[in-house]
C-alpha cells in the first residue's frame, strides 16, 4: 500500500522530494499519512497547508474513491489517508489467493546482494552472541529474497594467524599431557578435540575441521545454512593480500614505521593510521579483510552486508577508508553492528554451563528450550541494542512469552478453521461487506500492511520489525476472537470471518516463516 501512495502522490508533485510514509499518531484521523507536503514546502518557500490542500485535492481527482473513502489534510501539513472498507475487504481475497507469496514483492529487481555474518573463529564452541548474529543475517537474507533480491549467504573463516596458531598450541598441549601455554585455549573441548586427533603433523588443520564442523551442525540445528564457506586462507594461498598490500604502497598511500608497514587511513575518514604488515612481516588480520572485501566487489554484487559483533564496532572507518582508497564504492557495503547478549533465567544472570563449569554454548541453549523460540529472541530486538535473554520465558508455555502468543495466535485459527469446516462452512467471499465492526476493520488495515512491513524491514536492514508486527497482529486477532464469535447461527457472516481468521492464519504464517520459524497448527 505504501508503494501505491508514493505512486499517487508522486504524480501529482512534479519535483517530489523522498516520499515517506508512515501511519497517524491516532488511528481514528486515518490508516497512513506522509509529511511530503511540509518537505516540499521547505524546497520552495510554500506554505505547508496550502501545499497539502492542493495535493489532497489532485489526489482525489485521481482516485475517486476506489482506494481511499477519506483524504485529509492536517493544519501543520500532513496528509492522512484513510482505506476504503471494500478495498480492505478484496485484500482478504488477494491474501487466500495469494497464499504464500502475499506479502512479497519485487523491489529488489533482483539486484544482487552478499549477505556475511556470525564468521567466528574456528577456535571453539559458538555463544549465544554469535547465534543472535546468525539469526539476524539468516532473517534478513530471508526479508530480502521476499522482496526480489538475490541473496547469497555467506561465513568467513578466519583460519589463519594468531588465535588459530594458539589453537593448534593448546590442543599439541593436551596431547602430550602439558600446560595450556599463556593466552592459549583452556576449554574441555580442546582436550576432546585432542582425543580425536589422528595425525600429530596436520594438528591445526583437524582441530580447525572438527571445531568448524561443530560450528556447521550447531547452526543448522538453529536454521542457519550458508551457500558459502570462504577461507581466509584462500586470500593467502592466492596471493590476494599481497596484491591488496601492493596496490595501497602503489598510491602511495602506506609507510614505514620501523619494520611494520602503515595505511595512511586517517586521510580516508578513519581516526588514526592503521599498520598492514606487522614488524615480524606476516600481515594483519585488516589487511586480510581488505583483501576479501576486494574480492566481494570483484564478484559483482549489487550490496554487500556484514553483521558484526560490538568488538568489530572499530573495523568500519579503517576498512572503509581502505576501500574508499583503492577507488572502491564504500556505500556498496553496509555493516550492521550488534550489541551484546546476556543470559538470564528470570532475574538471575547466568554466566557458566551447569555440564562444564565454562561459558554456556549457543548449542546448550537451542538443546534447552528448542531452535524456534531461540531464533525469535534473537531476532526480537534492534541489532544495535543489548538483549537479555531469559531462558525460563523463551521455554514457557504462556502467553507472556511472545513466541508462544504469536504461535498460539496461529494454532487459534487453525483450530477454528477445523471446526468450521467439520460444520460444512468454508470461507466466503460474496458477502465480505458484513464485516463491518471496527475491531474487524483494524484487523484488515493490519493485514494490509504486511506488505509494508516486510518492505521496511529489507529497507531499513530491521528483522527485529517484523516480530514487533507479528505480536501486534497477534493481539488484535486474540482481541478480536474475545468480541466475536467466527463460527455462529448466520451462515453468510461466518463465512465472511472464515475469510478474515484464513488471511490472518495465511499472513501469521507468512511472517514466522521469514523469521524461520514453522506456524504450529495445534499447541
Amino acid at each position: 500500500m505504501q508503494q501505491k501512495i508514493k505512486a499517487l502522490v508522486g504524480s501529482v508533485i512534479s519535483s517530489a522530494p523522498k516520499i515517506e510514509i508512515g501511519s497517524p499518531k491516532n488511528d481514528k484521523h486515518g490508516d497512513y499519512s506522509t509529511n511530503v507536503a511540509i518537505i516540499s514546502s521547505k524546497l520552495n518557500g510554500s506554505i505547508p497547508i496550502e501545499t497539502a490542500n492542493g495535493i489532497v485535492s489532485r489526489i482525489k481527482n485521481i482516485d475517486k474513491g476506489k482506494i481511499f473513502s477519506a483524504i485529509s489534510s492536517t493544519p501543520q501539513g500532513f496528509i492522512n489517508f484513510r482505506v476504503n472498507d471494500a478495498f480492505l475487504q478484496k485484500n482478504l481475497v488477494e491474501i487466500i489467493k495469494k497464499d504464500g507469496s502475499y506479502g512479497r514483492s519485487n523491489i529488489g529487481r533482483s539486484k544482487k546482494v552478499l549477505l556475511e555474518y556470525v564468521s567466528a573463529n574456528p577456535t571453539g564452541p559458538l555463544h549465544i552472541g554469535h547465534g543472535r548474529w546468525a539469526v539476524i543475517g539468516d532473517c534478513l537474507a530471508n526479508i530480502l529474497k521476499a522482496v526480489g533480491y538475490n541473496v547469497d549467504r555467506e561465513y568467513y573463516v578466519n583460519d589463519v594467524g594468531e588465535q588459530v596458531e594458539k589453537l593448534a598450541q593448546s590442543v599439541k598441549a593436551r596431547m602430550e599431557g602439558r600446560e595450556i601455554p599463556e593466552g592459549g585455549y583452556a576449554g574441555h573441548y580442546i582436550s576432546e578435540v585432542a582425543g580425536k586427533i589422528r595425525d600429530k603433523g596436520h594438528v591445526k588443520e583437524e582441530a580447525i575441521d572438527d571445531l568448524l564442523s561443530q560450528q556447521k551442525r550447531t547452526l543448522h540445528d538453529l536454521g542457519v545454512d550458508f551457500n558459502k564457506w570462504f577461507h581466509e586462507s584462500e586470500l593467502h594461498k592466492k596471493g590476494l593480500v599481497k596484491k591488496c598490500i601492493k596496490q595501497l604502497q602503489d598510491r602511495g598511500l602506506t609507510f614505514y614505521e620501523g619494520s611494520a608497514l602503515w595505511f595512511k587511513s586517517s586521510e580516508f575518514g578513519d581516526d588514526k593510521n592503521r599498520v598492514l604488515v606487522k614488524e615480524d612481516g606476516n600481515p594483519t588480520y585488516f589487511a586480510a579483510d581488505i583483501a576479501y572485501h576486494i574480492n566481494k566487489y570483484d564478484r559483482r554484487y549489487d550490496k554487500m552486508i556484514d553483521v558484526w559483533g560490538t568488538d568489530h564496532h572499530g573495523y568500519v572507518a579503517r576498512l572503509k577508508a581502505a576501500l574508499t582508497a583503492l577507488g572502491y564504492p564504500a556505500e556498496k557495503l553496509e555493516i550492521i553492528i550488534g550489541q551484546l547478549v546476556a543470559l538470564y533465567r528470570g532475574k538471575e544472570l547466568v554466566r557458566m554451563s551447569k555440564r562444564t563449569g565454562e561459558m554456556i554454548t549457543l548449542q546448550e541453549v537451542i538443546d534447552e528450550i528448542d531452535a524456534p523460540a531461540t531464533r525469535y529472541f534473537l531476532v526480537r530486538n534492534s541489532p544495535n541494542t543489548h538483549l537479555d535473554f531469559d531462558l525460563e520465558l523463551a521455554k514457557s508455555r504462556s502467553l507472556e512469552n511472545p513466541v508462544y502468543y504469536v504461535s498460539y495466535a496461529h494454532a487459534r485459527i487453525c483450530s477454528i478453521l477445523k471446526e468450521a469446516k467439520k460444520a460444512g462452512l468454508e470461507p466466503g467471499t460474496s458477502r465480505l461487506s458484513l464485516l463491518s465492526t471496527e475491531p474487524e476493520r483494524k484487523l484488515m488495515v493490519k493485514l494490509l500492511r504486511f506488505g509494508d512491513e516486510v518492505e521496511n524491514s529489507a529497507a531499513f536492514m530491521q528483522p527485529h520489525r517484523l516480530t514487533s508486527y507479528a505480536e501486534s497482529l497477534a493481539q488484535i486477532f486474540h482481541h478480536y476472537y474475545h468480541q466475536h464469535r467466527v463460527i455462529s447461527d448466520n451462515k453468510e457472516l461466518s463465512r465472511a470471518r472464515i475469510s478474515l481468521a484464513k488471511s490472518t492464519s495465511i499472513v501469521l504464517r507468512n511472517v514466522l516463516l521469514l523469521l524461520g520459524i514453522t506456524a504450529p497448527e495445534h499447541m
